[in-house]
């Protein structure tokens, strides 16, 4: 008879198991590391650095979906705005962004910003700039179109008038692609009419775009649209 082997067997998850586990995980686009391994961590962000320079200049500047807060950081360290919160869904982000970035010069705001009574802290007034990157997939595949279009509007209600919304919207393929990662992300992916880059609906909003940048970075298209609010 073989002996039992003394050692235990091996709980090692294969990259595929890690990768799947990674998105089950993250449902809301809250990627642990996000800028270490899954993007660039150029400095200043490029998506910063395309941008004209009098958008975030003097800017008192929001970025929903902060992640660890690296860009929150950015806008103020490297493109000149006067004030800059973060806000994220993940508990865990939001502590990394305060240890990476304590005492100032952004601030940053545990909530989900997709609850307008949730809005706190520094987060709360009127904005010169609102930042959506690389996450209005994540709204849309966890909440649907009704919500994509609560989170449009109230931008619009926090925005100065003459203010700047820039948005990276994610394709429909990229929606596909995490809907099946995701067996909860399935079926609101089904239900969705509207589609990005949302050009009706933030116009409907009394928004006019101003700039459009088509960008590849690794391979996936991650465009850049700034939006500015009409003045009254």
């Amino acid at each position: 008879m073989a002996e039992a082997s003394d050692n235990p067997p091996t709980t090692e998850l294969s990259n595929a198991e890690r990768f799947k586990a990674t998105h089950l995980a993250a449902r809301h686009g809250n990627y642990h590391q996000y800028y270490t391994k899954f993007r660039a961590p150029t400095v200043p962000d490029e998506r910063l650095s395309i941008l004209p320079s009098d958008v975030l200049r003097k800017a008192r500047v929001i970025d929903l979906g902060c992640n660890a807060g690296k860009l929150t950081y950015e806008v103020m360290a490297h493109c000149g705005a006067a004030a800059s919160v973060g806000v994220d869904i993940d508990p865990w982000l939001v502590e990394q962004a305060k240890v990476a970035y304590p005492d100032g010069p952004c601030t940053f705001e545990h909530f989900d910003f997709m609850d307008p009574s949730a809005y706190k802290g520094t987060a709360l007034g009127k904005f010169d700039v609102v930042l959506l990157l690389s996450v209005t997939k994540w709204i849309h595949l966890n909440n649907g179109d009704a919500a994509m279009l609560n989170v449009f509007a109230h931008i619009e209600s926090i925005l100065n008038d003459g203010g700047y919304l820039v948005v990276e919207p994610q394709p429909m393929s990229n929606y596909a692609r995490a809907s099946k990662r995701n067996k909860e992300l399935r079926e609101m992916y089904k239900t969705i009419k509207i589609r990005p880059p949302f050009e009706t609906e933030l116009q409907a909003l009394g928004f006019e775009r101003i700039m459009q940048v088509e960008r590849d970075e690794e391979g996936f298209a991650r465009p850049v649209h700034v939006w500015k609010k009409k003045t009254s």
